[in-house]
């Protein structure tokens, strides 16, 4: 790269690090940015390192004390539900992302438990219990011909 093209790209760069993090000047604005804060954590929470995660807790947290705090008496009763939404939507993906990798680390495992449960059981227990039902049916099936015997019976002494 050429040494004009590697300023052009460090001057963008500073002007999206410096918007970024500006204070916004308005309830509006806050509430974009804010809106627009808790989208890209939604796209991208799943991808974030440790250092983007803190990035984002101590975004989340100018968003929802100071700024908030800058603004609180501005906003309508609409207005802080939808700041309590996007604290919840925030969360929601910020816990989604760390439960996703514990989960998909320790889902693994406990598929493969169960499958070895699975197979020592058909292998080991199967037989037996497939021979427990079968005599179970008959002992039911056995008091289901006697009960109707006996239903059988009650009707034709009545019928007499």
């Amino acid at each position: 790269m050429r040494p004009l093209a590697i300023r052009s790209l460090f001057i963008a760069l500073l002007v999206f690090t410096a918007t970024s993090c500006l204070v916004p000047t308005t309830k509006e604005d806050y509430l974009r940015g804010f809106e627009r804060f808790v989208q890209d954590v939604e796209k991208n929470g799943e991808k974030f390192s440790r250092s983007d995660w803190r990035w984002a807790n101590k975004k989340f947290s100018r968003y929802t004390d100071e700024f908030y705090d800058k603004f609180r008496d501005e906003l309508t009763l609409e207005e802080r539900m939808e700041v309590t939404l996007l604290k919840g939507r925030y969360l929601t993906a910020k816990g989604a992302s760390f439960l996703g990798r514990i989960i998909n680390k320790n889902l693994k495992k406990d598929v493969d438990k169960l499958s070895e449960e699975v197979k020592r059981y058909l292998d080991e227990n199967l037989d037996e219990d497939l021979e427990g039902i079968k005599k179970g049916a008959r002992e039911i099936g056995d008091s289901a011909v006697k009960v109707m015997e006996e239903v059988l019976k009650e009707l034709k002494k009545k019928k007499e």
